[in-house]
């Protein structure tokens, strides 16, 4: 059976990231994307985090460079940037009656006012995400899924493609609108989870 730990990822800067609307190319329910490029000062505590869950649930450590979670980033020559992307995608579901999950991650700003922005690569974010720890046909994996992001910085042109253990930011993106979005109410997701929140 499944089971998810909450973890909110340090500030990073989005790496085509799809969040207004799924990415239906490689799934025909759609897909949301907050891939964040972090520096390895910041990255290194979360990584020890991350790690302390394969070896819990998957029973040995993920690769140090690249794994399901997270990646070193390299430039055009191949040299690494000193940067790390963590790895964050959810699909939508359509469920056993026909209809669609949608699982697009709720937007907030630097005051925690819910928001509904266009990001663009290079959008500064942080990012909470569910670790999914999944095992199917004697296989085991983890994923990161993002369920909420703050904007920190919002880039407006295309560059690139609750308690979320976010605190209000000074000096940064804040709504013109403000918080015009209702309570979702209740969780109505299908499946139960056990959950903890760590926060880095």
């Amino acid at each position: 059976m499944a089971t998810l730990t909450k973890i909110t990822l340090p500030v990073g800067i989005a790496r085509f990231p799809h969040l207004n609307r799924p990415d239906t190319k490689f799934v025909e329910a759609g897909a949301y994307k907050a891939n964040v490029a972090v520096s390895s000062e910041k990255a290194a505590p979360v990584i020890k985090r991350l790690q302390e869950i394969a070896k819990a649930e998957l029973g040995k450590a993920l690769p140090k460079a690249d794994n399901s979670l997270w990646k070193e980033e390299v430039d055009d020559n191949g040299d690494p940037t000193g940067m790390i992307m963590f790895k964050c995608s959810v699909k939508n579901v359509v469920t056993k009656d026909g209809n669609l999950w949608d699982r697009k991650p709720v937007q907030y700003d630097t005051e925690l006012n819910k928001v509904n922005e266009n990001i663009y690569g290079g959008s500064e974010l942080a990012v909470a995400c569910d670790v999914w720890a999944w095992e199917y046909s004697g296989k085991k994996g983890l994923g990161l899924q993002p369920t909420a992001v703050q904007i920190h910085k919002l880039v407006e042109g295309p560059e690139g493609g609750g308690d979320h253990g976010f605190s209000k930011a000074d000096g940064g993106f804040v709504s013109e609108a403000g918080s015009t979005f209702a309570d979702p109410g209740p969780d109505t997701t299908p499946s139960s989870v056990e959950a903890e929140a760590y926060d880095f």
